[in-house]
């Protein structure tokens, strides 16, 4: 199976800034066509603001999008999981916080975001290249 560093590989990072308005960042958001975006103080992070913090926290309570910023609606209990563990690892930690992306760090430093997505796909794969050699095996005889 992939490890979740192929799996990220050369991938673009999308952060936005502490202080950002959620009008600004729904714009970013949907330019780079992402649901979740870590935020980001100094360079270390401190939380994610995804379309579900949109909709429960800003929009469901009628906050003003445009002079709301991310810092009071953004996630804080973040789900991560660190660049050498097995995608099984990061999966359960999706599924135990019940949410759809986790946050990949390398030694303190963020270095990328999968969705369960990203992790079905490669699982998906396995189990096609698993299905084809047993496919192989039995109709070869």
């Amino acid at each position: 199976m992939k490890s979740i560093q192929e799996i990220l590989g050369n991938r673009e990072l999308f952060t936005i800034n502490s202080g950002t308005t959620v009008d600004n960042a729904v714009k970013y958001m949907a330019q780079k066509g992402v649901g979740l975006l870590p935020v980001l103080s100094e360079g270390k992070l401190i939380g994610v603001f995804s379309e579900r913090d949109l909709v429960k926290r800003v929009i469901a309570p009628g906050l003003d999008h445009k002079t709301t910023l991310v810092d009071d609606v953004m996630s804080k209990n973040l789900v991560i999981a660190k660049i050498d563990e097995s995608t099984e690892s990061a999966m359960a930690k999706m599924k135990d916080a019940q949410t759809r992306h986790i946050l990949i760090i390398d030694e303190d430093r963020l270095k990328g975001v999968l969705s369960v997505r990203d992790l079905l796909e490669i699982d998906l794969s396995e189990c096609k290249t698993t299905i084809e050699v047993l496919n192989n095996y039995i109709y070869s005889k």
